[in-house]
């Protein structure tokens, strides 16, 4: 009897689970603007009941990984890198080696990948935490 209650109480978790509201994807986007008023987004989308989920792309379109299913030229996972822009460069800074490159071209914005040891790359990490010295994680924390 117990099994069988138990086993009833299991089904109507699972149905009542399923019939919750879903929770909704995360997208967000940072602007950065050159010197000369040319627009790179850093935009990326987290998905997943604690948003564990994320993937990231950097474009001239703001809306560029908006969805799951626009994943070309996009990277998979969380903290897939930090960076900092400044004087109309975008540095890119990566854990011991660079696994992302901007497909598209800017006019005005250059574009720097650096790969960094694990020891340095510690050290940008705990200043995009904490949005020091320009530098930034994704998302803006």
């Amino acid at each position: 009897m117990a099994n069988k209650d138990s086993l009833v109480i299991i089904m109507l978790a699972i149905f009542a689970a399923g019939c919750l509201p879903s929770r909704k994807d995360t997208f967000n986007t940072v602007e950065l603007t050159s010197s000369k008023g040319e627009k790179i987004y850093i935009n990326s989308l987290n998905w997943g009941v604690t948003d564990d989920y994320q993937m990231t792309a950097i474009s001239k379109d703001k809306k560029k990984a908006r969805h799951r299913s626009d994943s070309i030229n996009v990277i998979k996972g969380l903290d897939p890198f930090f960076y900092r822009f400044r004087n109309d460069t975008l540095n890119l800074y990566f854990d011991d080696q660079i696994n992302y490159r901007i497909k598209e071209k800017f006019k005005t914005a250059h574009i720097r990948y650096i790969a960094l040891s694990r020891q340095a790359y510690t050290v940008v990490q705990h200043k995009a935490y904490q949005n020091l010295d320009g530098y930034c994680a994704i998302p803006t924390r």
